[in-house]
């Protein structure tokens, strides 16, 4: 098209439309073109005024258009040749209407208004831009699409075109191109904000905020403010557009239109960085829109966050202070707000200017909405006491105080009078602020204080400084150019001596200006110096205030002193800790609260272990001073203590002085536990224990360690079961960190690595020169190693002997079975392991091993004398490796494992034939766990579990003597390859089930009977199952039926509940079920009322397994199920398997059966028998009587949960099975399925009406599945396949319509 014809179109004028004068086509909203050509004139008239008047019963702003748009004399109206002005006074009726009409364009009344206006004033095509902004909210529904297939708008460069591409698929607006085209076209977001404002105005007369505008004011939101975060870059030219917009829209006195500005503004605020003047020229319009219209103080300050939060606080000058000064409710709004977001750049802006109104005491906000000075004081107040200051805003407040006074008063230079009014008004502000935030305060001014040089200056600080609540710690003190908080952080000591001897004479008068956190906080961090004069002078403070520190912090300031001082060192510090002491002691604070008792009792306790040889020594003063308090003399831990000390003292050479008191303190604290009884001992114990475990690596603290465990040792003996079992655990966790170390091989340098402690029957109690050596190297800065060492090795003693074995009868069982006994015995099993793995550690290596096989020696006799429980507790060892339950709490290794059998080795080769014998017997776990141990993955267990067993295989008489030298023969193959053993006894049992061997079938025999005892642990179970997975047949089958039994039991609801261990066992004592094992299910009832138990248990024997019935289901192979022999054992396994799809709601059953289906070879009359129903019951002899029987028949088949009648189908059931047979390719003679199927084709013709829509699926199942048999008979397609099914179709069809 050439530019002229541009020019000529767009010239053409609306009315020379040709649409206009073609009378096959009208344009309609309503109605198809070719419909809307025959409807007339007054049919469209009618159609109008009936919407218009439905309208009205909504909106009565439409009554005007009665007169005009919808009056008599608009039917003869032809817009074509009335006057221009005419024109114009009709397109603003027009307009006015569509504006209001726009809310309610989705309505039927609006369409049908609209239908008229289209059809006679064809607003189509002469007010299209008021058209478009009448819908253009509802952009997405399919109505919007009507209207614009309507316009107009092929022409590219028609201002609608980009619209043009919706008309013919007629597809609505999707929202991303709306949004994309608002952002691109300038004109078009122009457009949206005026259709906004149009609207405003139209509705200006309706009183109210106009709630019908909200579809508009949503759609103006929801339009611009994604344009404004899509578009890459906000220019210049769209700020200019959007600004006069969002001006009028903060003006407005509709809620709706305001909430929308807000969001535009924050979007704007977000995207763009504007001019210090646009930014105050908002923040301006946003407080006074707050001031003014409806309340929507938390939108409004929400969206001025927002503006300050993004743009430079600095921009925005005063006047929008004002303004924010005189909403109401600004601090309850802004805590609410407060809650879910930051506030504090609104707060960084109000907080100066509102400072400095309240210093200065008069409004210079300029602005009509001034607030008197008592206000602007009380909204600072409210802001300070109810709002939070954070992120810095405290200081910036505290800094804000001071320099507004300090610069008011220079400035001003106020009289004292004056200063004393500024103070009387400042002063409740202070105090609010210092309350809320004490440490901001403390801040500013310390950092104030030594920039203070003028005098005048220096007058008004001290001026501000008492209208703090602790004034006086800025005051200077006399003597000193400092204020007292500098001088008690001074860097000399002799000013921070100084400070504190002041602060003892403020406690002493009690002067005021001082609040208590000051003060407490000024002695409590004294008491931390490092100089002892200080302290010293800190501890007396302490004692006089320590009614107001507190007592928990009194007690914590002098035991944390005590702890930090090395007398060893600082022998210097000595009066001042013997003085914390007795300040402790007598302190009133420990009156009344055994709590802080008891925990200074604990924390003291260490310090009763003498550590010098000589009794000047400062930590024997302090060890002396501390056993003489009442806190430990009056403790019935250490009653007596120091009666003891001082005959010690009295009677011990020097030399001997460490070693004896501290031997003589272990007596004295065992003597003392073995009187307690009840709660009392127990709570001891454990306050004892935690004491011991505190300790760290200080002369102090080592030595300690020593003496409170060995004290914790002697006292396990005097204990009950339980309570012995539980301090003896707690005592070996303390003990095994330490014995770790000992296990470690040290390097040549060591003098004493070779060398043999001679002192393996040392006495019980530490022997007291080697204490006293310890501790004597300790104090010389040497290591004392190696009499550590020894004194770690006669303790582990000491605890061997004193450990006690619960009082039960596990000892008498076959196995120890951590699975079955009660918590105390799996303790002291926990505790016999946990000492076998240290010291079999430390008799290989290390500096110390003759000294630990010694302590192997002693463990065996002591606490494992019996040849029956030693070996017991080592095939515990031996195969608790694969205990998936860990009852001990206990990980045995593969290096632990191949210990402990290399050690039963050992242990068998010094064994008499007897023992031997007795060990090899069927009532010893040693052979079932050695076979075990030859399935390790691990190749050195195996290799020792093979050397032991040629040790036992020794043992004449065994009954797994067979095994065990047949096995024997391949050791080397054993030692190589896990799998092996399994092979071997397959083979085995096949020649022994051969006749070859009947002592080596007993052998086997035996094994199987010992892995379906409940006795035997079922992890051992589990893997002696797994060592035997190739011996199958009926009598290992039979054999392992007690056992599935138990633990099906197991598998019901109610606990105990299967352990993982057991879980896994039963899926492998299940596999039993295979093809060798299946006749057995012929011959023995129970065996198959067994399995068809497990079929039926949906229970999950643990998480991470499948559950019972599927592992039940994948055992039914194509080989099992052709071993079952008699067709009546396949008929009842293949009918429950359809009963557990029928029944169960279990997706993963119904999978499971479907696949286990596909895959057998079923004979096509067991699924028939499961298909055709019971025999029909005969004809009744009346007719009264068969109508009867029908009913009954129907009601029972509509309950699902009623089984059917005799002779009635269960139509649920048979599509079931007809669905299976859709895929099922490996069926044996298929053609025996047919009249069971013509069955229930004949049967489906029986049913009533109703029923026979929800039979189409079954009937469709059942066609398909003859054709499929047909197909079958005659693979190839031929004439055989063809006559089948035209048989079947005949036949089908004659009984269809019969």
């Amino acid at each position: 098209m050439t530019s002229l014809a541009h020019q000529l179109k767009r010239l053409a004028l609306p009315q020379n439309d040709s649409s206009l004068f073609a009378r096959k086509e009208v344009a309609s909203l309503l109605f198809d073109p070719k419909d809307a050509a025959t409807i007339d004139r007054d049919t469209f008239f009618a159609l109008g005024c009936t919407g218009l008047e439905e309208l009205l019963g909504i909106e009565p702003l439409f009554e005007e258009f009665q007169e005009t748009l919808f009056s008599q004399a608009s039917k003869t109206l032809e817009r074509s040749v009335q006057t221009k002005e005419v024109n114009q006074k009709l397109d603003a009726g027009i307009s006015l209407f569509l504006s209001r009409l726009s809310p309610y364009f989705l309505l039927k009344p609006a369409q049908k208004c609209l239908e008229w206006l289209v059809y006679r004033f064809h607003i189509h095509l002469y007010n299209m831009d008021c058209l478009i902004a009448c819908i253009l909210p509802y952009h997405e529904t399919k109505v919007f699409v009507r209207v614009i297939q309507l316009l107009k708008i092929s022409d590219p460069t028609h201002r609608w075109n980009w619209l043009h591409g919706l008309q013919k698929p007629g597809v609505p607006l999707a929202r991303g191109t709306l949004i994309t085209h608002c952002y691109k076209d300038l004109s078009f977001m122009d457009f949206i904000c005026t259709m906004v404002t149009k609207s405003v105005k139209a509705y200006s007369g309706s009183s109210g905020n106009c709630p019908q505008l909200r579809v508009v004011f949503s759609f103006y939101a929801s339009t611009i403010v994604p344009a404004l975060e899509a578009v890459e870059k906000v220019k210049d030219t769209l700020m200019a557009k959007l600004l006069p917009y969002v001006q009028k829209g903060l003006k407005s006195s509709l809620a709706d239109y305001k909430a929308a500005t807000y969001m535009v503004v924050c979007q704007l605020a977000v995207k763009v960085v504007m001019e210090a003047q646009l930014v105050d020229t908002l923040a301006v319009q946003l407080a006074k829109s707050l001031c003014k219209g409806p309340a929507l103080h938390k939108e409004g300050l929400g969206c001025l966050i927002v503006l300050l939060q993004n743009q430079k606080v600095e921009s925005v000058g005063k006047r929008a202070y004002g303004h924010l000064c005189a909403v109401p409710g600004l601090v309850s709004a802004l805590q609410d707000i407060a809650a879910v977001h930051d506030i504090s750049p609104l707060l960084r802006y109000l907080l100066p200017h509102l400072v400095h109104s309240v210093v200065i005491g008069s409004d210079d906000t300029s602005t009509e909405d001034s607030t008197e000075s008592t206000n602007l004081e009380s909204l600072l107040e409210s802001v300070i006491q109810d709002l939070a200051l954070s992120k810095g805003l405290d200081n910036t407040v505290a800094k804000l105080f001071l320099e507004e006074y300090l610069s008011h008063g220079t400035q001003s230079q106020l009289s004292n009078d004056e200063i004393s009014a500024l103070n009387q008004r400042l002063l409740p502000l202070v105090r609010a602020f210092e309350s809320k935030c004490p440490g901001a305060l403390d801040v500013v001014l310390e950092g104030h204080i030594s920039d203070t040089a003028n005098p005048q200056e220096q007058n008004l600080f001290h001026q501000f400084i008492s209208l703090s609540m602790s004034s006086g710690k800025y005051k200077i003190l006399a003597g000193s150019d400092t204020s007292l908080l500098l001088s008690l952080n001074h860097p000399l000591p002799s000013v921070r001596n100084m400070a504190v001897e002041h602060l003892k004479e403020i406690l002493n008068s009690g002067q005021e200006g001082y609040d208590e956190a000051f003060l407490k906080d000024a002695v409590l961090e004294r008491m931390k110096d490092d100089v002892p004069e200080v302290v010293q002078a800190a501890l007396k403070a302490l004692e006089m205030y320590c009614e107001h520190v507190g007592a928990e912090d009194t007690v914590s300031s002098l035991l944390s002193l005590l702890q930090r001082i090395d007398l060893s060192r600082e022998g210097n510090w000595s009066p001042i800790l013997v003085e914390a002491v007795r300040v402790l002691d007598s302190a009133p604070v420990l009156e009344g609260n055994p709590c802080l008792r008891a925990r200074a009792v604990r924390e003291l306790l260490p310090f009763l272990v003498i550590t010098g040889t000589s009794t000047d020594a400062p930590e024997h003063q302090l060890a002396c001073c501390i056993a003489q308090t009442s806190l430990l003399t009056n403790h019935p831990l250490t009653q007596g203590w120091a009666e003891v000390l001082k005959e010690v003292l009295a009677k011990t050479p020097p030399q001997d002085l460490i070693g004896v008191a501290n031997q003589r303190l272990i007596a004295t604290m065992t003597s003392n536990f073995s009187t307690m009884v009840g709660s009392l001992k127990r709570n001891l114990l454990e306050e004892l224990v935690e004491v011991a475990g505190s300790q760290r690596n200080s002369l102090r603290e080592r030595a300690a360690f020593l003496v409170l465990t060995y004290t914790l040792v002697q006292g396990l003996p005097g204990l009950p079961e339980t309570q012995h079992l539980h301090t003896a655990q707690r005592v070996y966790s303390l003990l095994e960190p330490h014995l770790l170390e000992l296990t470690v091989p040290h390097g040549p340098d060591q003098p004493w690595q070779e060398q043999a402690f001679e002192e393996q029957s040392a006495p019980l109690f530490p022997p007291a020169d080697r204490l006293g050596e310890y501790l004597y190297q300790l104090r010389l800065g040497e290591s004392g190693a190696r009499e550590h060492a020894l004194l770690l090795v006669l303790l582990l003693r000491l605890y061997i002997v004193h450990l006690k074995c619960p009082v039960s009868a596990f000892k008498g069982q076959t196995w120890w079975n951590p699975e079955k006994l009660d918590t105390a015995t799996c303790c002291y099993l926990r505790l016999l392991c946990q000492l076998f793995e240290v010291i079999i550690n430390g008799a290989g290596q290390g500096p110390l091993a003759l000294s630990f096989r010694g302590l192997m020696q002693l463990l065996l006799q002591v606490q494992l004398s019996e040849p029956s429980d030693l070996f017991k507790f080592l095939s515990l060892l031996w195969g608790y490796s694969g205990n998936l339950g860990d009852q001990l709490d206990f990980k045995v290794s593969a290096v632990l494992q191949t210990q402990a059998l290399y050690v039963g080795r050992a242990l068998l080769s010094a064994q008499t034939p007897p023992t031997l014998k007795m060990l090899a017997s069927d009532s010893s776990p040693v052979v079932p766990s050695l076979l075990a141990c030859l399935s390790s993955p691990v190749r050195e267990v195996r290799r020792a579990a093979v050397v032991t067993l040629q040790v036992l295989s020794g043992a004449n008489g065994s009954p797994f003597q067979p095994i065990t030298e047949r096995l024997l023969q391949g050791s080397e193959e054993l030692i190589s390859d896990p799998s092996h053993i399994s092979q071997a006894l397959g083979q085995l049992y096949e020649e022994a089930v051969a006749g070859k061997g009947k002592r080596l079938l007993q052998s086997i025999e035996l094994l199987l009977q010992g892995v379906q005892s409940p006795d035997y642990p079922s992890y051992t179970a589990k893997v002696l199952l797994r060592v035997l997975r190739d011996v199958n047949g009926e009598p290992v089958l039979a054999a392992v039926l007690p056992a599935v039994e138990r633990l099906l039991d197991q598998c019901g609801p109610e606990p105990p509940h299967l352990l993982n261990d057991e879980a896994l066992l039963l899926q492998l004592l299940l596999g039993k079920y295979n093809e060798q094992g299946g006749p057995l299910l012929t011959s023995n009832q129970s065996c198959l009322e067994l399995f068809i138990r497990a079929l039926g248990t949906t229970a999950q024997p643990f998480p991470g397994l499948p559950s019972i019935q599927i592992i039940a289901l994948e055992q039914i192979t194509k080989p099992f199920f052709g071993a079952l022999g008699e067709e009546k054992i396949q008929q009842r396994i293949l009918g429950v398997m359809f009963d557990l799809v029928v029944d169960g709601k279990n997706l993963a059953c119904a999978q499971t059966v479907s696949s286990v289906f596909k895959a057998l070879a079923v004979d096509g009359e067991l699924v028939a028998n499961e298909l055709t129903p019971p025999e029909k019951p005969k004809a009744s002899g009346t007719v009264q009587q068969a109508r009867r029987s029908k009913m009954l028949q129907r009601k029972t088949q509509d309950s699902a949960a009623a089984p059917p009648e005799e002779g009635a189908v269960f139509w649920q059931r048979a599509t079931l099975i007809l669905e299976l047979l859709q895929h099922k390719k490996k069926l044996k003679r298929p053609q025996v399925l047919v009249p069971a199927l013509f069955n229930l084709l004949s049967r489906s013709l029986e049913l009533s009406t109703g029923e026979q829509g929800n039979m189409e699926y079954t009937k469709q199942l059942i066609l398909s599945c003859l054709l499929n048999i047909c197909q079958k008979l005659s693979p190839d397609g031929g004439p055989s396949a063809r006559r089948c099914w035209r048989r079947t179709s005949l036949t089908w069809s004659w009984w269809s319509s019969a």
